[in-house]
């Protein structure tokens, strides 16, 4: 709720073409107390303040400008959650009053929990907010029982309070939640760091492994639907690029000349940039790529590699098979699946002629 009384009396003075000299003289108060109400210094006490409205011939509410804020659980946790990404630094102050005015919905908690972990590395004296953050998750694990929002789980309120303890200072208590809460591997990333951090460089060497082979699936279908959204929308040389990136992406993890699972990615890419290529005009570079794509997918289906563990960077010792999206396609098939999706009779006999 604002009090917006200084604009709302100067504009019902202006209305009234009445100086403020002549507003003093009304009220019997001094020039310079009308100055200091128009510039929001002060505020007449609630006597006067019922004079002015009805002087104004307005209501106390309209004169003092206040707006009546939708303050449902589900408004307020909003209003926070914006103020958290606008970094509104007020938002303390509001979640602390939300807090007093719903201190069981896991909603109000929850996001006041995320704005003191976000905004105690503001501060000099980080640790009073890490702790109240960390307080925050706390309660929220209390109210879990409770919870019907899909946009809050255990996984995010507990990575909340690791994350709260590792701001304090509190390294391996925060090592122990995320141990203990990886489904999925979920916190890998966030434990290879912190092991990282504390020396512990072949375990953290293993979650990071991890990690890095989740990343890839992840980048794989990056890239993917990028390429179609750009050639859906005709955008070809942003559909060129994005391809281009994911080839080289998988290119740096190769490790040696042997094939690796990423190869039949490649296969998927290769005829899509060739696609591009030929729309752009250079013929030349489409043929370059389906011949590169005819020569890395006979390689790879004489000898199929589906084991992770053979990539650059990965430092998992057992075998570490990935799940193929492309079911039981040979590689030549991933290539003819995605001639087949472009219909483009040009790339077809630009194709068949790499068979010669």
């Amino acid at each position: 709720m604002k009090n917006r009384f200084a604009t709302k009396f100067r504009a019902f003075r202006k209305e009234r073409g009445l100086t403020q000299e002549k507003i003093a003289e009304v009220f019997d108060v001094t020039v310079g107390a009308v100055h200091k109400w128009e510039a929001g210094l002060s505020t007449p006490d609630i006597g006067l303040l019922m004079e002015i409205a009805d002087f104004f011939d307005t209501s106390l509410d309209t004169l003092m400008g206040f707006d009546l804020r939708d303050n449902r659980v589900s408004e307020l946790a909003s209003r926070l959650r914006h103020m958290l990404d606008t970094k509104d630094l007020t938002g303390m102050k509001e979640a602390e009053m939300a807090l007093l005015k719903y201190p069981h919905s896991i909603e109000i908690v929850y996001e006041s929990a995320c704005m003191y972990l976000a905004f105690a590395t503001l501060f000099k004296d980080s640790r009073k907010y890490y702790s109240r953050s960390a307080e925050l998750y706390k309660t929220a694990i209390r109210l879990l029982p409770q919870n019907t929002n899909p946009k809050i789980n255990d996984t995010l309120i507990y990575g909340g309070l690791a994350n709260a303890y590792f701001g304090m200072g509190e390294i391996n208590k925060s090592i122990e939640i995320l141990e203990n809460r990886n489904v999925g591997g979920t916190f890998n990333s966030i434990l290879g760091i912190s092991l990282a951090g504390i020396g512990r460089y072949d375990d953290a060497d293993i979650y990071l492994s991890y990690s890095m082979i989740d990343m890839i699936g992840k980048s794989i279908n990056l890239v993917t639907g990028k390429a179609l959204i750009y050639l859906h929308a005709g955008k070809l040389q942003e559909g060129k690029d994005i391809l281009l990136f994911g080839l080289q992406m998988n290119e740096s993890f190769r490790s040696g000349d042997h094939t690796i699972f990423l190869d039949k990615i490649d296969c998927l890419y290769l005829p899509a940039l060739a696609g591009i290529e030929l729309k752009l005009g250079n013929k030349k570079e489409a043929q370059k790529c389906l011949k590169k794509a005819r020569e890395m997918a006979e390689k790879f289906d004489r000898a199929p590699d589906s084991d992770a563990g053979n990539l650059r960077f990965c430092s998992i010792k057992e075998n570490c098979n990935t799940y193929d999206t492309t079911g039981d396609k040979t590689a030549i098939e991933c290539i003819e699946y995605v001639l087949d999706f472009l219909k483009d009779k040009e790339l077809d006999k630009l194709w068949e002629s790499t068979i010669k």
